[in-house]
């Protein structure tokens, strides 16, 4: 399985008097390097000021790309239900609320009491020791990048973004019925 990377890329705009921007990604970089546009569901967010040599991405300078956020929750909404580590977490839980939880969290494994709610993805219904299919309800409070550092889904929800993530078409290639405004250009 391919793990997910996430970098930064600058984006300079040459038709407009707009300054260039910094916007962190998850994207494969052979991708970007294709220079063919980037598909907004692939931007996690922005750098809001310039780093600083050495200066690290902090909450305080980062703002979350909602289309992205929306696109991993999807992602998590579809395929969980199917994740072989979800479906044996719902298989012991029996009945109840099985929680995502994000991979950075410092809680013990299992501790879900002492994880932090911005470390929650969201959560599915389970009965009969089942997923219940449709009931995810993503966390509106969790944050793609918090002190602990950027979201992390686990190996079989990441395999599940990218893979998606890689059957978005480029902008140059999309049809033109495609609304401009989902892509960066």
């Amino acid at each position: 399985m391919t793990k997910l990377q996430i970098g930064v890329i600058r984006i300079d705009f040459h038709d407009s008097d707009e300054e260039s921007k910094d916007y962190v990604t998850c994207l494969d970089p052979e991708r970007l390097s294709r220079g063919s546009g980037i598909p907004a569901e692939g931007i996690i967010g922005v750098i809001l000021h310039p780093l600083e040599a050495g200066e690290r991405i902090t909450p305080d300078n980062f703002a979350a790309n909602t289309v992205f956020v929306d696109f991993m929750q999807g992602v998590i909404a579809r395929r969980g239900p199917h994740i072989k580590d979800l479906i044996t977490e719902a298989r012991c839980l029996g009945e109840g609320t099985l929680y995502v939880i994000d991979q950075r969290t410092r809680a013990p494994q299992g501790a879900v009491r002492e994880i932090l709610t911005d470390d929650i993805f969201g959560e599915f219904d389970v009965k009969d020791g089942k997923i219940v299919s449709g009931s995810y309800r993503p966390n509106p409070k969790h944050y793609l990048l918090s002190a602990d550092g950027f979201f992390q889904l686990g190996p079989q929800l990441e395999h599940c973004l990218l893979e998606v993530l890689a059957s978005i078409p480029d902008p140059d290639d999309a049809p033109e019925a495609n609304d401009s405004k989902t892509f960066i250009n």
